[in-house]
């Protein structure tokens, strides 16, 4: 993952390093992020309502394992800022994201009056990990990004596999819900329902993001 490779992705360096930030944080504390990373729908959300857990299980990862496949998988993705455009693609993160998390809710509180009991103990249980927003944002990656044809191993495959194929590593029965949301919300902005394409950040909003990967770039430089 080199500066180089990010070159025309800003926001994309951003959220790499966020996210690895915030991972290495609740690695080294154990209560936080037993406190954060926790997210249980029955009872968290619907007994308790604390809705900020929806938020905080997206800043890091726990395992490293799943950390290393986040970060690859949003370095690959890295081209679909640079179609969009970083103004665009950090308003399309951040309306994905509140998007994925409505419908996450909605899912959940279907599966709880559908699924059988012992079915639905497997998906109340949220995984955490930016989870929406990756798999959002993967839903552009395929329909944004031409594929190319590569040889591997005396096989020709599309560029695409290994991108793919870490993100069905992300997969589990406590991820399954995040993952379908975040590709609906993929899905839904592409759809510009509600004209979600047109909405962008305050320009103060903008322009503090601005300084900030100003400065991260300074720094790295030295």
């Amino acid at each position: 993952m080199t500066a180089g490779g990010l070159q025309g992705a800003p926001a994309t360096k951003l959220w790499i390093y966020s996210v690895l930030i915030f991972s290495l944080v609740l690695a080294w504390s154990p209560a936080w992020r037993h406190a954060l990373m926790r997210l249980r729908f029955v009872p968290h959300i619907t007994r308790d309502w604390q809705i900020w857990r929806l938020a905080s299980i997206q800043l890091g990862v726990a395992t490293t394992t799943e950390l290393m496949s986040t970060l690859v998988i949003v370095y690959r993705m890295r081209s679909v800022e640079r179609i969009l455009g970083t103004r665009k693609f950090a308003a399309f993160v951040f309306v994905a994201g509140v998007v994925g998390l409505t419908l996450s809710v909605v899912l959940l509180a279907g599966a709880r009056w559908m699924l059988p009991a012992r079915i639905y103990g497997a998906v109340n249980m949220v995984a955490g990990g930016p989870l929406v927003t990756v798999f959002a944002c993967l839903a552009q990656y395929y329909m944004l990004v031409p594929s190319k044809r590569v040889r591997a191993l005396g096989v020709t495959v599309g560029d695409k596999w290994l991108t793919y194929g870490l993100a069905a590593n992300l997969l589990g029965e406590s991820a399954a819900v995040p993952a379908l949301a975040g590709i609906m919300a993929g899905a839904v902005y592409a759809a510009d329902v509600a004209g979600l394409k047109q909405w962008r950040f305050p320009q103060c909003v903008e322009h503090a993001a601005v300084r900030l990967m100003s400065l991260m770039t300074s720094r790295q430089a030295r």
